[in-house]
């Protein structure tokens, strides 16, 4: 079979609350996703077989999908049909107004898609099952007919995505749960998986706690400014024997790169009363008001200041660095709890030095920072100094008398290593690409997504169609047919 046209290519991944859609790629760099719209449907009360994008009269909303794993499937298929429907008809809208707009040009050489062989990219949770799975491929082939279709869970499409990472430990935070995965030789570990029931929300939680006086709204307005961060002990301590850099070294919100944010003035009573998009005036409100702290780091300042969705300036002290605490600790508690069931210790240690933060919750300043101080708080295994001295003169002595004179003017470090048995004795996050400017720029929070372009970009442009499932290789197998397939 021939390659599929990069500009082809729908890629869609289904979240709890959002669900990110793109139809095709860029041939030279990979951009942000296209689309964000909510993950839920509206059913009629009066056919229990009808469903809708968009409140009707008589209808509930169903969110088919919760932390993560598909609750009603039935709701979830109809969701599917609406997205794959409204970009279909987006495609022949676009094309009848370029058609239009080149009526009364001679050399008119449009070429339109063909919409029944667009390759269907879809990223999964480790925690959808078997049948669920099988019931979206039937579904799609049987209902939507798709010719060409593929699903790669998002645990897996984030390893894609870091260079393929084969070993490594994924964390994805959502907004009520956070997903613990362990990736090892390119599987995900779906068995010892384990989906935690805390998320971003815990956040909100935690700081309703520590600042009662304010209400939902607000908090929720500290949690995305600049001034909330994630700074403790552990950090700095970190940071002091440089195996960390200091969440403020680029600066956050102050000083060097958030000069050039902080030009001009802002007419308080233009802005409050224009009718500009809120969060767009509270930015700049809140780049105006850090003029006052030009070059003062946030962590330095006993107090600092954020604007509420009522234009009131409202002072915060150190409580703004101690939302993120708790929820921190009960991650770090899980990937330990979930780490010690993996068996091949050698790649459990290659694991652990590649540790992927993903979710909205992970581009909040310090918060990848202060959980790895946290996990090499909780799990870092220390070989005693005596231990290791002992342990390296054992070896020395084991060697042969030739190589033992000729180490013995030299220091521990030329003596041949052994690595300490227990894990894990190193633990680090694993390191972002820098050479996707779009996504540097937008940041990696939806990384997942990028690693779905990376794939659907090899398998659907390869000269041959053994990686994702064909109508002949459905109607040949059905649905089962995926468990087949191996990237």
């Amino acid at each position: 079979m021939a390659p599929f046209k990069l500009d082809n290519i729908l890629i869609i991944y289904p979240k709890s609350e959002t669900t990110l859609v793109q139809f095709g790629l860029n041939d030279e760099t990979f951009t942000v996703p296209e689309f964000e719209i909510p993950t839920k449907i509206y059913k009629s009360i009066d056919n229990n077989n009808q469903y809708f994008s968009t409140p009707e009269y008589r209808t509930y909303e169903i969110f088919p999908i919760r932390n993560g794993s598909i609750v009603n499937l039935n709701a979830f298929l109809q969701f599917l049909k609406l997205v794959y429907g409204s970009i279909l008809s987006k495609i022949k809208n676009d094309n009848r107004n370029n058609d239009n707009n080149n009526s009364n040009n001679s050399n008119n050489n449009i070429i339109l898609p063909d919409l029944t062989n667009i390759p269907i990219f879809i990223i999964s949770n480790y925690s959808w099952t078997n049948f669920q799975i099988e019931k979206i491929i039937q579904f799609s082939f049987e209902h939507l007919k798709f010719n060409n279709l593929y699903l790669l869970s998002n645990s897996l499409a984030t390893t894609y995505a870091l260079i393929s990472q084969p070993n490594s430990i994924v964390i994805d935070i959502g907004a009520n749960h956070t997903d613990i995965v362990p990736i090892i030789d390119y599987i995900s570990l779906n068995h010892l998986a384990y989906k935690l029931k805390f998320g971003g929300n815990h956040i909100n939680k935690t700081l309703q706690k520590l600042l009662p006086q304010f209400n939902n709204e607000t908090i929720e307005i500290l949690k995305k400014s600049n001034i909330f961060e994630v700074v403790n002990d552990d950090m700095k301590r970190l940071h002091n024997i440089g195996i960390l850099s200091t969440p403020n070294d680029a600066s956050s919100g102050f000083g060097a790169e958030g000069d050039d944010l902080l030009d001009g003035s802002l007419n308080v009573v233009d802005i409050v009363t224009s009718n500009r998009d809120t969060r767009e005036i509270l930015a700049e409100r809140e780049k105006l008001k850090n003029e006052k702290h030009k070059n003062v780091k946030n962590t330095e300042l006993e107090f600092n200041t954020f604007w509420d969705q009522n234009g009131n300036e409202l002072p915060v002290g150190k409580e703004r660095f101690q939302g993120c605490d708790d929820l921190i600790s009960k991650i770090s508690e899980m990937v330990g709890f979930v780490m010690q069931n993996v068996q091949d210790i050698s790649k459990v240690k290659l694991a652990w030095d590649n540790i992927i933060i993903t979710g909205a919750t992970s581009s909040i300043e310090g918060f990848k920072e202060g959980l790895l101080a946290q996990l090499i708080k909780d799990h870092l295994i220390i070989e005693p100094e005596e231990e290791r001295n002992k342990r390296e003169k054992e070896l020395l002595d084991s060697l042969p008398n030739y190589k033992r004179n000729r180490n013995k003017f030299m220091d521990s470090s030329f003596v041949p290593n052994v690595e300490y048995s227990q894990v894990p004795n190193s633990i680090k996050l694993a390191k972002y690409p820098e050479y996707f400017p779009n996504w540097k720029k937008h940041g990696y929070a939806e990384i997942p997504f990028l690693g779905a372009q990376i794939v659907a970009k090899q398998i659907f442009t390869h000269s041959r169609d053994v990686l994702y499932i064909t109508r002949e290789r459905y109607e040949e197998v059905g649905p089962s047919c995926i468990w087949d397939i191996q990237l």
